[in-house]
């Protein structure tokens, strides 16, 4: 399965990078890059995250809420806003 997208977030004051992939409608998995250079900021290695009926996001674990609103704001940038974006870069 290939990833959607490369999402970039603060965990712990640090720079992460997840690859994000759909699992169905409205549920997505992040998966840590993981760096070997980097130190570890014990940032989770996989979250599994849905949208739920409030438009808020959530983990199936209920953990790392912060993290998972982060992630969440920018699949829904993705999948509403990135496209209309992309299609304004260069436009005057």
């Amino acid at each position: 399965m290939e990833p959607l997208f490369e999402a970039k977030v603060t965990y712990n004051g640090r720079y992460e990078l997840y690859n994000v992939y759909r699992l169905e409608t409205e549920k997505y998995k992040a998966q840590l890059i993981i760096n070997e250079d980097s130190d570890d900021t014990g940032a989770p290695k996989e979250l599994t995250m849905f949208k739920d009926n409030n438009n808020t996001w959530h983990t199936d674990d209920k953990n790392c809420t912060e993290l998972c609103s982060t992630l969440g704001i920018e699949i829904d940038v993705f999948n509403t806003g990135y496209g209309e974006l992309l299609g304004r870069i260069g436009v005057r």
